[in-house]
């Protein structure tokens, strides 16, 4: 028995190459998509010793062995979804990790294979960056009217998170955002208050009840003061809770 599975339709140089002495050439034969050594000798192609010189012909990560061939057209066929991803998503041209490749047990093996950068839990094209694109003129928009009032709607929250992380505005609530300068001097404040309360907040920020509150509960989430009731305290003030 030459192979025990072969593919669907006949190929005879396949055949030849299986029915040749070359362990190398063998293992190119019957390795395309991700196997394990284990697979292909449970196969009984090649005895043990010659199973190892052939899988030193075709690229191997982890416990699993597959083709050149297959490698450049995973690789090619993300460099095309990152690339999609770019084009239709400037502000956030990443793809998660866990989706970038089909839930496979070979999958992490190959991904450090592929040739893109890793940011976190997300893929990118090598070089590319978040970019506001046709988007500037929104955010310029957004920008002012900070400028000018103390909170503001935002509607579109990936461009509320790309100027978040660009450290261009704090967002507040679900889907309200402030300036920088408001945030830095609301938790300023903080410190010099002898007690935090809404109200006590409020007045000494000079802003109205509802940015008071989105604020408090905002400086509640970045772990700087902790609720307690109607009171709030500064988490660094109690070294148990960091």
């Amino acid at each position: 028995m030459l192979d025990p599975a072969p593919p669907r339709r006949l190929e005879p140089d396949r055949l030849a190459v299986l029915e040749g002495d070359d362990p190398e050439q063998i293992v190119r034969a019957l390795v395309h998509a991700p196997v394990t050594g284990r697979d292909l000798q449970a196969r009984g192609v090649l005895a043990p010793g010659e199973l190892a010189r052939g899988l030193a012909a075709v690229q191997g990560a982890g416990e699993y062995v597959f083709s050149d061939a297959w490698l450049t057209e995973l690789r090619a066929a993300v460099r095309e979804r990152l690339a999609a991803r770019a084009a239709s998503s400037p502000l956030d041209p990443g793809v998660a990790l866990a989706e970038l490749l089909p839930a496979e047990p070979w999958a992490p093996y190959v991904l450090n294979l592929l040739e893109v950068e890793r940011r976190g839990a997300k893929a990118y094209l090598p070089g590319a960056t978040a970019a506001l694109g046709e988007r500037a003129q929104a955010a310029s928009e957004l920008e002012t009217q900070l400028a000018q009032e103390e909170i503001a709607k935002v509607q579109d929250k990936q461009l509320a998170a790309f100027l978040e992380e660009a450290g261009r505005l704090r967002r507040v609530g679900d889907g309200f955002a402030v300036s920088t300068e408001l945030y830095d001097r609301g938790r300023e404040l903080l410190s010099r208050l002898d007690q935090i309360t809404l109200a006590g907040f409020r007045d000494a920020l000079g802003v109205g009840r509802r940015t008071a509150q989105l604020l408090l509960e905002r400086y509640d989430a970045d772990g700087l003061t902790l609720r307690r009731g109607d009171v709030r305290v500064l988490r660094r003030a109690r070294g148990s809770t960091r």
